[in-house]
């Protein structure tokens, strides 16, 4: 993935504001809905149907809606329904080693991200003695694991079963990815979960910063421009985020990132199975939410 990651940030923090802001599957074709509901708990949605205390969600929607969205990246990045965060493979796409959840990368410097912030909360971690290695490889930004002891994939996958581990994880995938989401999402006007789950997705696989040459941000402004705006100014969000997909397809087949031309014609289906769910209307990510395509995976229950 693409790293512009700072200090992790505290999962509390991400879900403290309201949302205002590799397979192929078939486009959607059902006629777009108007305008989607917002987020449960932001100002302008309505205020939530009475409960029996039985039926009561015991977490807040909006961190409901968060733990679908790591569903959501387990099924495309991994094909599972929840987050894998022990695992770790060189898949030989240019990244080097891929691990963890969201897929970090030795070549771009997030598994160094990750592994410096367990180092600071864990200082006797089983990882910190390949912090070196990994400063290497990020700096040199190779996609090859040369120095890097064969023992770390061993390592990495002892240090997933501490929950400290899992929770950093989460957080340099949050400050890395969903942080830029949330600023394209207020700056356009975005209020649902799963138009941020499109943005979200977007930026953790083709860049959340303006150097991505195919990222959110160049999406995004397309899409802006061809719509002549956002949400924030009148537009449909079910007709922008629909052209935002177009767009981000078009990229897809036709990237002009070094090195994903053979790779990421293939992962067309995150889009198309987003598209599908809007399509669906299932705008607040309420589960069971299907992902379609040739994943064909159901998540039933948020769970990170």
């Amino acid at each position: 993935m693409f790293s512009r990651g700072g200090p992790a940030v505290i999962l509390g923090t991400v879900l403290a504001g309201t949302v205002a802001a590799c397979s192929n599957g078939p486009t959607g074709s059902a006629a777009e809905p108007a305008v989607p509901p917002a987020v449960p708990g932001s100002p302008s949605s309505p205020a939530p149907a009475r409960t029996t205390p039985a039926a009561q969600v015991q977490t807040r929607p909006e961190a409901r809606q968060l733990m679908m969205m790591h569903d959501i990246t387990a099924v495309f990045e991994n094909s599972r329904v929840v987050p894998q965060y022990d695992f770790i493979k060189n898949q030989h796409d240019g990244c080097g080693l891929t691990a963890g959840w969201i897929g970090f990368c030795t070549k771009y410097g997030d598994v160094l991200d990750v592994v410096k912030a367990y180092n600071s909360a864990v200082p006797g971690n089983v990882l910190k003695k390949h912090t070196r290695a990994l400063q290497r490889l990020a700096h040199a930004r190779t996609e090859k694991t040369t120095g890097l002891s064969g023992g770390f994939t061993t390592d990495w996958k002892q240090a997933s079963l501490d929950p400290v581990f899992r929770r950093i994880q989460l957080d340099v995938g949050h400050d890395s990815y969903l942080t830029p989401a949330r600023v394209v999402a207020r700056r356009e006007g975005i209020k649902t979960a799963l138009g941020l789950e499109n943005l979200f997705d977007t930026a953790l696989m083709m860049g959340p910063g303006p150097t991505a040459c195919d990222g959110l941000l160049k999406i995004a402004s397309e899409t802006h421009r061809t719509m002549k705006g956002g949400p924030a100014a009148g537009v449909p969000e079910a007709a922008w985020l629909r052209r935002f997909n177009t767009i981000r397809i078009r990229r897809l087949k036709h990237p002009c990132t070094p090195g994903r031309q053979a790779d990421w014609p293939r992962a067309v289906g995150r889009p198309q199975a987003l598209q599908e769910l809007a399509d669906q209307g299932n705008w607040h990510l309420t589960p069971p939410v299907r992902i379609g395509g040739n994943y064909g995976l159901t998540i039933t229950t948020p769970a990170d």
